[in-house]
C-alpha cells in the first residue's frame, strides 16, 4: 500500500502518482517515435535490430506471459500422429498451431540478443549471408580445436563419463535421429510451383542424400538403428504405436528431443506456405555441430560404434557438402524472390528465413550438459512472450471499435457487464478513442482477451463474444460478416499455446488461422500432406476396378508388353494431364524417413531420382556436384515441352499444376481423363493405404513414357534420349520394388496388379496398341522370377 501524496485538488496514493508519471512518459515516447526527428533522418531503408525488436514487443498483461511447456506425452502424441497422417488427417490444424509457436518461440529468444545471431545481419546480403554462415562454421570449429586442447592436457569427456552414460544419451535422441531429413521431406513435389523447382530439387538433393540415394546401407536412419541395436536398445518402429510406448523409452525421457523430432516433421508439412521456413531451418540445421564433434570421439574411447556422426560429419561439410549446400539454396531462393518481387517481399521472405533458422536454434540443445544453455548460445530455459498481439489483424480490431465507438457508448449505459476494471460503457466511451493512444486500445484487447466470460483464447466460434454478435445472439447486426470474421479469427490467434503473432509480426505476413488453412486443403492439384478418403473412388473399390480385364503381371512382363500407340498433338489433352498427375504417383511414399530405412522404399527412392533428372546414383553422394551441374532433365521438364509443342498458349505458360490441368480442360480433355487425373493425386496422397495400386500405376505409366519418347512430334531428339534413360533407370528402380514384395508373399502384390491392370487399360483406351510390335525397352530383361 502506498502513502498519500497531496495533488492539487486531489488526494492521490502515491503507487497512483507514479502510475500517472510512466503513463505520460510512454504518451511521450510513443509520440516520439511518431515524429522522428528532422536532424537525425533515417538512412536505412529496413528497420534497424533495435527497432525490429520494439516492434515486436506488446504490453504486458497480467496472464499474458510466456509459452506454456508442453508435457512430453503432448510430443509423443503428435509424434505418432504425423507418423500416421492418413489416419490422423484432423492433426494439421494443431500441427500448423505448433509450428507457428515454435518458430515465434526462436525469433523470440533470438530478439533478446539479435548481435549474437542471424538477426544481426539485417537485410539480405549474398555476401553478408555467406559471411555469417563461414563465422558460424569457424565459431564451431575453434570450439572443436579448445575441446581437443582441453582432452589433450587430460581433462575428461564433456558429453558421457561411462557406456551407461553414452547408451542413455544415444537413447535420448533416437526420437530426433530417426526422423532424420524429415524437415524436408514434403517439398519438390508435383505441386510445387514450376518457377520454385531448381531451388527445391537443389533442397531435395539433400533428402535424397540423408535417405541414402537409394542405398539403404547409406539411409540415415538406417545408421541410427543399427547403433541403437548395438548398444543393446532396440526400439519398435517409429510409425507404430509401440514405439511411443516401448519399455526402451524409460531412456528417452528428455523434452527436447521430442520437442525438436515434433519440430522436424512439422516444418516441412506446409511447404507452399513455409518454403523460406523450410530453407532456414535446413541452413542451420545443416551446419556441422560441436556435439557430433564430440561425440564421434568419445563414443569411440567407449568402444560404442560412431559411424553415424562420422557420416555426418563428413555429408555436412562446408565445402562440397550440406553446409554449403544448405547455404547456396537458400541464396538461390532469395536471389529469385529479388529478382521477380518488390524490396519490401524480399525484406519479408528474407525474415522468415531467419525464422526458420532461428527455430533450428532452438532445438540445438544439448540436454547431458545441464546448463541450460545451447551450442548457439540460447537460454533454454526462455520461452516465446505471448502478450497481446499488435499485428495487423489486432490493428483491425481496433478499428472497429474505434468506428463502434462513435454510436454505441450510451447504448450501453445501463449494462453492469465489465471487461476488466470498466464497464463496456465505460470501454466505448468515443473520448478514450478519439485519440490515436494505441496503449489504451491494447489494454482493452488485453482485458478482453483476459475475460473469461467473452472470450475463450483460441476457440472464436466457442467464445461468448462472437456467439452474442452471431445470429440469436442479443448483439446480432451489430457487426458486418467482415468484422465479425475479424473478431473471430483474433480470438482465435490468442490462444495459450499459440505464439503465431510473434512470427506474423516479426515477418509482416498477413495473419492466417490454421483452422481456414486446413479447411481449405482439399483441391488435390495443390500440395497437401494428406487428404481423407472422399468416396469410393478414392478408397479405390469402385465399380470401376470391377470392370477391368484380367491380367497378371507375371504373364505381361516376361513376355514383353506389346507397346502403346505414339501420341498426337490432338490427344495432348487428356495426355497432358495425366502425364503431370502420374509424376505424384510415388512421390509421398518417403515422407516418413522411417519408412525409407528398408530396401523396399530405397528402389521407390531411385525411381523418383530418376523422375526429378537426378544424376545416376555413385558410390560417394554428389553434393554440391549435384547443385553445380547442368540441370537434368525432369518429367516436368518435358511435360512443359510437350505443352510447347503443342501452341496452346503464346504468352503465359503454366506456372503450376493447377495452370496445366486448366489449361488441358480448355483444350478438350476427356472426362475419363479428368476422372483418372484427379484421382491419382488423390490416391497418392494416401501412399500407405494405396502402396500397391499407386506401383501397379506407376508400372502402367512407364508405357505411356516409352510411347512418348517415340514421338519425333512432341519432344526434340534431345529431350527423346533424356526419357528413354529416365525410364530405364525407373524402371529399375520399379521391378526391384515389385520383385521384392512378389518373393517375400507381401499381399500388396496382388494391388500391385490392380493398379497395373486399371492404368494400362486407361491408357490403351487413349492411345491403342501397337498391333505386332514388341516393346522396345525390353522390360522383360529387368524382370526376373524369384
Amino acid at each position: 500500500m502506498g502513502f498519500l501524496i497531496n495533488f492539487p485538488g486531489h488526494l492521490i496514493m502515491a503507487n497512483e502518482y507514479v502510475l500517472v508519471v510512466l503513463a505520460v512518459l510512454v504518451f511521450l515516447v510513443t509520440l516520439s517515435s511518431r515524429f522522428p526527428s528532422k536532424e537525425h533522418p533515417s538512412t536505412s531503408a529496413s528497420p534497424s535490430l533495435s527497432s525490429t525488436r520494439e516492434a515486436c514487443e506488446a504490453p504486458r498483461t497480467a496472464t499474458w506471459g510466456r509459452r506454456i511447456p508442453r508435457p512430453i506425452q503432448w510430443y509423443q502424441d503428435m509424434y505418432f500422429q504425423l507418423h500416421n497422417l492418413e489416419q490422423h488427417p484432423t492433426v494439421l490444424e494443431p500441427a500448423r498451431d505448433e509450428l507457428l509457436a515454435m518458430i515465434a518461440e526462436g525469433i523470440s529468444l533470438a530478439l533478446e540478443g539479435p548481435q549474437k545471431g542471424i538477426l544481426r545481419v539485417e537485410s539480405y546480403d549474398a555476401e553478408r549471408l555467406r559471411s555469417f554462415i563461414n563465422e558460424e562454421h569457424e565459431k564451431t570449429m575453434n570450439e572443436w580445436a579448445r575441446y581437443h586442447d582441453r582432452r589433450k592436457l587430460g581433462v575428461g569427456p564433456t558429453l558421457f563419463g561411462n557406456i551407461a552414460e553414452a547408451k542413455k544419451w544415444v537413447a535420448q535422441r533416437a526420437p530426433a535421429k530417426l526422423v532424420d531429413g524429415a524437415w524436408l521431406s514434403h517439398i519438390h513435389k508435383i505441386t510445387t510451383p514450376f518457377a520454385l523447382r531448381r531451388v527445391t530439387k537443389d533442397a531435395w538433393q539433400i533428402l535424397s542424400e540423408e535417405l541414402g540415394d537409394g542405398d539403404v546401407t547409406r539411409n540415415h536412419v538406417f545408421v541410427y538403428n543399427q547403433l541403437l541395436n548395438e548398444i543393446g536398445c532396440p526400439l519398435p518402429d517409429p510409425q507404430s504405436h509401440d514405439f511411443i510406448k516401448s519399455p526402451n523409452l524409460e531412456a528417452m525421457d528428455d523434452q527436447r528431443s521430442w520437442k525438436g523430432a515434433v519440430a522436424q516433421l512439422l516444418i516441412s508439412l506446409f511447404p507452399n506456405e513455409f518454403l523460406p521456413e523450410i530453407l532456414g531451418f535446413n541452413m542451420h540445421y545443416e551446419l556441422i555441430s560441436l556435439e557430433a564433434l564430440m561425440a564421434a570421439r568419445e563414443l569411440k574411447e567407449l568402444g560404442v560404434n560412431p559411424s553415424y556422426f562420422l557420416l555426418h560429419i563428413c555429408i555436412d561439410n562446408a565445402d562440397s557438402g550440406h553446409t554449403a549446400m544448405a547455404l547456396l539454396n537458400v541464396i538461390d531462393y532469395l536471389e529469385f524472390i529479388k529478382a521477380t518481387e518488390s524490396p519490401s517481399v524480399l525484406e519479408e521472405h528474407w525474415r522468415r528465413v531467419q525464422g526458420g533458422y532461428t527455430l533450428s536454434q532452438t532445438l540445438a540443445v544439448s540436454p547431458c550438459d545441464g546448463n541450460g544453455v545451447s551450442d548457439s548460445g540460447f537460454p533454454t530455459s526462455q520461452c516465446a512472450s505471448q502478450l497481446v498481439p499488435t499485428d495487423s489483424l489486432t490493428r483491425q480490431i481496433i478499428e472497429i471499435f474505434k468506428s463502434k465507438s462513435t454510436v454505441s457508448p450510451k447504448y450501453h449505459c445501463q449494462s453492469k457487464v465489465k471487461i476488466g476494471n470498466r464497464t463496456l460503457a465505460e470501454w466505448l466511451d468515443s473520448s478514450l478513442w478519439k485519440h490515436d493512444d494505441e496503449q489504451k486500445h491494447i489494454e482493452l484487447l488485453g482485458a478482453l482477451a483476459e475475460s473469461k466470460r467473452w472470450v475463450q483464447p483460441g476457440m472464436g466460434s466457442e467464445s461468448k463474444l462472437v456467439q452474442e454478435l452471431s445470429w440469436g445472439g442479443r448483439m446480432f447486426g451489430a457487426f458486418t460478416n467482415e468484422e465479425l470474421d475479424a473478431l473471430t479469427a483474433w480470438i482465435d490467434l490468442l490462444g495459450p499455446d499459440n505464439g503465431s503473432w510473434l512470427y506474423y509480426r516479426f515477418t509482416r505476413r498477413a495473419a492466417m488461422a490454421s483452422r481456414d488453412v486446413a479447411g481449405g486443403l482439399r483441391d488435390p492439384a495443390c500440395h497437401h500432406p494428406t487428404l481423407p478418403a472422399r468416396n469410393v473412388d478414392d478408397k479405390i473399390n469402385g465399380a470401376f476396378m470391377e470392370e477391368l480385364p484380367e491380367c497378371r503381371l507375371d504373364a505381361e512382363y516376361p513376355a514383353g508388353k506389346v507397346p502403346l500407340n505414339t501420341p498426337s498433338k490432338s490427344q495432348l489433352p487428356d495426355i497432358v494431364a495425366l502425364w503431370f498427375a502420374h509424376i505424384g504417383l510415388l512421390e509421398n511414399m518417403i515422407n516418413v524417413p522411417a519408412r525409407t530405412a528398408t530396401s523396399l522404399y530405397s528402389s521407390i527412392l531411385l525411381a523418383l531420382r530418376a523422375q526429378a533428372g537426378f544424376a545416376v546414383e555413385a558410390h560417394i553422394p554428389a553434393g554440391m556436384a549435384e547443385v553445380s551441374r547442368q540441370p537434368g532433365c525432369s518429367l516436368v521438364d518435358i511435360g512443359l515441352e510437350m505443352i510447347s509443342s503443342a501452341q496452346w498458349t503464346r504468352d503465359v505458360n503454366p506456372s503450376c499444376l493447377k495452370d496445366v490441368f486448366v489449361l488441358a480442360r480448355k483444350q478438350g480433355q476427356s472426362a475419363e481423363s479428368i476422372k483418372l487425373s484427379d484421382n491419382m493425386l488423390r490416391w497418392a496422397n494416401r501412399p500407405d493405404t494405396n502402396f500397391g495400386i499407386l506401383v501397379g500405376l506407376a508400372l502402367a505409366f512407364l508405357g505411356l513414357k516409352e510411347a512418348v519418347a517415340r514421338s519425333h512430334e512432341l519432344l526434340s531428339e534431345e529431350s527423346q534420349a533424356a526419357l528413354k534413360a529416365i525410364i530405364e533407370r525407373e524402371q529399375k528402380g520399379l521391378f526391384s520394388c515389385m520383385q521384392e514384395i512378389k518373393c517375400t508373399g507381401d499381399g500388396r502384390y496382388k494391388d500391385i496388379e490392380k493398379g497395373y491392370c486399371l492404368g494400362r487399360s486407361a491408357l490403351e483406351k487413349l492411345l491403342g496398341k501397337t498391333a505386332g510390335d514388341t516393346n522396345t525397352l525390353q522390360m522383360c530383361t529387368a524382370y526376373q522370377k524369384c
